[in-house]
């Protein structure tokens, strides 16, 4: 169900973002209206195409980080894109066999199978037994932590996660995203949480803001489906 704000952007307009952030978690590149025009994926001009960016880009859901660059992805644009425009699809059942497996075995297993499968970091916490995190090289292997500044910040934040998860153990009722400063973790980043009540645990999955959302929250939909 499409949530409209002040600033509902049209149905082209929709297409047009959804493919900028799909095209930019893919390359981490911005995306210029060049290539999707000459992508051929929109029955557009490359007129029109650069008029629906200007549009997105006034509205706040897209940015020009250079002068001659094209455009990445807000805050503002994920957040739309996360709670209008993604279609999360079921994992297939040999996935979802291998979840069931890992599910039986030890959460920690499931914690290093999606650390895999996602190619980010997971966590496993139980409040207040025991704390599970994996995928570190995984998480520092993304473009963004080229940057140097940005991997000692996300240190700072991996030391401290423990004392950050711990007050969503109660507040997080169902599998949801967070990210930019609405994010407890860190605004460097974006995390997906799955609580685990009959486990009395809490699974979540750390990336950057760019991370791959439609592959973490089919996968962490499948352990929903397996665990409830």
């Amino acid at each position: 169900m499409l949530i409209c704000y002040n600033d509902c952007m049209t149905d082209r307009e929709q297409k047009i973002l959804a493919k900028i952030i799909e095209n930019y978690i893919d390359t981490a590149r911005p995306v210029g209206s060049k290539l999707l025009a000459d992508s051929r994926l929109f029955p557009f001009s490359p007129a029109t195409i650069r008029a629906a960016m200007a549009e997105l880009e006034n509205f706040g859901f897209i940015d020009q980080p250079h002068t001659s660059a094209g455009r990445i992805p807000t805050i503002k644009g994920y957040r739309y894109y996360l709670d209008n425009l993604l279609d999360v699809k079921p994992v297939a059942d040999k996935e979802l066999q291998e979840l069931q497996q890992a599910i039986d075995t030890d959460l920690r297993d499931l914690a290093k199978l999606l650390s895999d499968k996602t190619k980010l970091a997971s966590i496993v916490y139980s409040h207040p037994n025991s704390f599970y995190f994996t995928g570190l090289f995984n998480l520092f292997s993304q473009a963004e932590f080229e940057n140097y500044q940005l991997v000692l910040n996300m240190s700072q934040v991996v030391d401290s996660l423990e004392k950050t998860l711990s007050p969503l153990f109660k507040k997080v009722d169902k599998l949801e995203v967070f990210l930019g400063n609405q994010n407890p973790v860190s605004p460097y980043c974006s995390v997906a949480i799955l609580p685990l009540p009959r486990q009395h645990q809490i699974l979540s999955v750390i990336g950057p803001t760019r991370m791959d959302y439609s592959r973490a929250l089919s996968l962490l939909d499948g352990v929903l489906k397996i665990t409830q």
